[in-house]
């Protein structure tokens, strides 16, 4: 697509901070430009909904799209929610777009975080047909109107005598999952999920986050030893950085700032540790403890994990 470049997209991404592979970006720009929506995949903190929003910011910038929609997806999701439904008013029922609808309609692309909560069969319905590259009707009409509403993808012929909102050929949908979830394949029909690119979003290597870390909060640097027990992505350390970047300001010790860096952005993500590799994760991080600060890391790996240490 005109406009829709690696190099708009990565000015977008560089401002924003964060770093990604450098094949995530160029997958990324040629998915759009193929005609693909996408569906971005990784671990927690690797950027993934942030790379969907810049993606769609620097669509709006090519006049691909007025906008984006942004939703996070429920496992109480509809299509009531996706689609829409008859709501009641003071002047009777009237068709209230659901969130698919109200972006085609808007010209903004949708943005959906945390895709794989929603239930496909319920939440998506007669989208799957659309998606496919199908035209459908629906059984709703909108206000003023005398004809049922179809939805035709850009390029076919509308059902006749019905309300017709088309799909521009540059609308997209990118959504984005914390892990690869193989559930999801068996849900999505072949004809539904080759209209998706599916693009890992990974963590960038340790010169990236050594680079990413400089500045006031480069302390937590000496926290990416923890990346040895789980693939933890950017953003934990970056958020990380800027507590202890201002908790400094407080002239309180390394040793206290970095335990309570570990005890309040990294000790939940290691949830589901055994005894051996939580006294490993202890052991990790012990010789950057004073003896209080090591005697507090013993109970709290203890009690947050729900394990007991062997040292």
């Amino acid at each position: 697509m005109d406009g829709f470049t690696r190099i708009e997209l990565q000015r977008a991404i560089d401002e924003k901070g964060i770093l990604f592979p450098p094949h995530v970006l160029d997958q990324v720009v040629a998915a759009i430009d193929s005609g693909k929506h996408l569906i971005l995949t990784g671990p927690p903190g690797t950027g993934k909904t942030t790379l969907a929003y810049v993606a769609a910011e620097v669509a709006q910038r090519s006049m691909l799209c007025t906008g984006y929609l942004p939703t996070t997806a429920t496992s109480e999701w509809t299509t009531f929610e996706t689609i829409g439904g008859l709501q009641p008013t003071a002047e009777g029922l009237i068709f209230r777009p659901g969130l698919f609808i109200e972006a085609i309609m808007t010209g903004r692309w949708l943005v959906i975080d945390e895709m794989n909560r929603s239930n496909f069969d319920r939440a998506f319905g007669q989208l799957f047909t659309v998606l496919s590259g199908s035209p459908v009707v629906l059984p709703f009409k909108r206000a003023g109107q005398s004809e049922p509403i179809s939805l035709v993808p850009s390029g076919l012929e509308p059902p006749p005598d019905t309300d017709v909102i088309r799909l521009p050929s540059s609308w997209r949908i990118i959504a984005t999952m914390n892990v690869f979830d193989k559930n999801l394949l068996f849900e999505m029909s072949y004809a539904l999920m080759r209209r998706f690119a599916f693009i890992e979003v990974g963590t960038p290597d340790d010169e990236s986050y050594h680079k990413l870390l400089q500045g006031p909060g480069e302390v937590v640097d000496k926290l990416l030893v923890l990346r040895r027990f789980s693939d933890l992505g950017p953003a934990v350390f970056l958020d990380a950085a800027k507590y202890a970047a201002r908790r400094a300001q407080d002239g309180c010790s390394e040793s206290r700032l970095l335990y309570e860096v570990f005890y309040a952005y990294f000790l939940p993500q290691f949830e589901g540790m055994d005894d051996d590799r939580a006294t490993a994760l202890y052991r990790a991080v012990e010789p950057m403890f004073d003896e209080a600060e090591r005697l507090e890391a013993q109970r709290t790996i203890g009690e947050v994990l729900g394990i007991e240490l062997t040292i």
